[in-house]
């Protein structure tokens, strides 16, 4: 699936507030300097990434999950200030309910992303991108 294809499926699936909403955050994401990719698997997927080896921040199936990383480099463990800066954000945050908490690797919120503020997505967004920022590239 290419992008337009992950977009259309998520409004097929969830209807345009998802549709809108994926557009939004990849809009947004890709402003702030993040890569924007589209997943594999059969559900499809919109991957947002950063840097040149691609840290993970976070990823919006069709089916309208968000999943949320607190350990960017998927075969690295993630430096115990950046997870812990991440899990704070999280932990504050009633609008961006895990499933479980805290998250060593990723976590998954427990709403659809057209059910989440646009503002909590893309201040998590913000949060991580800077804690990477800081931590693999001060």
């Amino acid at each position: 699936m290419d992008k337009l294809q992950v977009i259309q499926a998520a409004e097929e699936k969830g209807g345009k507030a998802r549709r809108e909403a994926i557009e939004k955050l990849m809009i947004y994401a890709r402003n702030l300097g993040c890569n924007i990719e589209a997943g594999g698997g059969r559900i499809g997927g919109i991957n947002f990434r950063f840097g040149g080896i691609g840290y993970a921040i976070m990823d919006l199936s069709t089916e309208g999950d968000v999943k949320l990383y607190a350990q960017p480099h998927p075969n690295k463990t993630a430096p115990e200030s950046l997870s812990n800066r991440i899990n704070k954000f999280l932990e504050n945050r009633e609008d961006l309910k895990l499933k479980s908490h805290p998250i060593n690797c990723h976590g998954l919120l427990m709403q659809k992303v057209e059910e989440v503020p646009l503002s909590a997505l893309i201040e998590f967004l913000e949060t991580a991108l800077q804690a990477i920022k800081d931590t693999y590239y001060s």
